[in-house]
């Protein structure tokens, strides 16, 4: 009889076997099973051949591509000074060398997205979009794959390409803007259009709204502060019911009058509307997964000795923000979509500047062309971000444990 020694004390988790079936069993199987699934089968791919033949014929017979070459200095910069754009192209490179250190060392999504991004970049080069755009492309292409071959590994790297981002933003800052002597005047702020204005806004505002969020979120929750927890009550319920449109506008009157007259950019006004739309949502999002946790995990923290810093630090937020994944995503994206509407406060972000291409007279009946080009944009920065977030969920364990 085998002693009860020898038993294994941990169970192994059996899965079920996974039934394997061929492609057309699964379309059997998925799509028509009864009469009514083969009915709306039939009558989807009818109207899907339709669709799929009007926009064929629509791009391949009448559709005017020419106006998206002609217009990518506009759809990319906007208004930015045609002979300073080698400050944007310094900055990407510098922001791309950054990331690539930082996606040597950690390795993940990260890595796998600059490699992507860096062989992109390097296959335009051989494009005919010009020699001066061509070499930009080559350099930063170059840069991105220096920076990972020379961090590859380096996990004592990783905590110092977090934060050298505190040097990296203002030097591309004073890079965009900044005076850098006669032959390089400074740039007006109102000059940064189309999807760099896009791109900085949305990453300004996820950056700075993010720990507000946070901060907001664990205000609201604290019971043992009520001053603290109803002031930030107030300021979520205030924003969050108001239109982000009337944020913006708010914030084009208000700031200046709040600093006391002081004149502030418009791109500032803008950025501290979104920052703040972005933080109380963040902040909801976050308060949700602190109410995931469960009481045993404060009460065991509390047991061990844990200071209510510690307690929060330590258990309760990381637990919070990593049930809170999903949602978060969801909000940035939302996020980079709603910096379309900084036009009515008068900035050119990338919807608007498409409208300036196709208003053009010289390009006039090109507005599906353009929108769909512009929607494509936006779809790829989405589809990268949720990817990017799908990856993480599945590093996390989200659904699983």
């Amino acid at each position: 009889m085998p002693s009860s020694l020898s038993s294994p004390l941990v169970e192994e988790k059996v899965l079920p076997p996974r039934e394997k079936q061929s492609p057309l069993a699964w379309v059997r199987r998925n799509l028509f099973d009864s009469w009514l699934s083969t009915l709306l089968t039939l009558v989807s791919a009818l109207v899907l051949a339709w669709a799929i033949s009007l926009f064929w014929n629509w791009a391949f017979t009448q559709a005017r591509w020419e106006v998206i070459p002609a217009n990518l200095k506009i759809f990319a910069s906007g208004t930015y000074p045609s002979s300073q754009l080698w400050r944007v192209w310094a900055v990407l490179g510098i922001v791309l060398a950054t990331l690539g250190v930082a996606g040597g060392a950690w390795g993940g999504v990260l890595l796998h997205y600059l490699i992507l991004l860096g062989a992109a970049m390097g296959l335009a080069a051989f494009l005919p979009l010009g020699t001066q755009l061509q070499g930009w492309l080559a350099v930063c292409s170059g840069v991105t794959f220096a920076a990972i071959a020379l961090s590859r590994g380096r996990e004592s790297w990783r905590l110092a390409s977090i934060w050298v981002w505190a040097l990296i933003l203002p030097l591309c800052l004073q890079l965009l803007l900044g005076d850098l002597g006669p032959n390089w005047p400074a740039v007006r702020t109102e000059q940064l259009s189309g999807l760099l204005l896009t791109l900085i806004l949305a990453a300004a505002a996820m950056i700075i709204g993010f720990p507000i969020g946070v901060l907001l979120a664990l205000g609201r929750a604290n019971r043992a502060l009520p001053v603290i927890r109803i002031f930030c009550t107030l300021v979520i319920e205030l924003v969050r019911g108001v239109p982000l449109t009337t944020i913006l506008f708010a914030a084009w009157l208000l700031v200046p009058f709040f600093l006391g007259g002081i004149s502030v950019n418009l791109i500032i006004r803008a950025e501290v509307a979104f920052i703040l739309f972005t933080a109380v949502y963040v902040a909801e999002d976050v308060r949700g997964g602190l109410q995931s946790i469960p009481l045993g995990q404060l009460e065991a923290a509390r047991a061990l000795g844990l200071n209510p810093f510690q307690v929060t630090a330590l258990v309760i937020l990381p637990q919070a923000l990593r049930a809170a994944v999903p949602a978060l995503v969801n909000e940035f994206l939302t996020l980079f979509k709603d910096t379309s509407l900084v036009f009515i406060v008068g900035l050119i972000d990338l919807l608007q500047a498409g409208r300036v291409v196709f208003t053009n007279p010289n390009w006039l009946g090109t507005q599906r062309e353009v929108l769909f080009f512009i929607g494509l944009i936006y779809f790829i920065c989405c589809f990268a971000m949720a990817y990017a977030a799908q990856q993480v969920e599945k590093a996390l364990g989200l659904g699983k444990r």
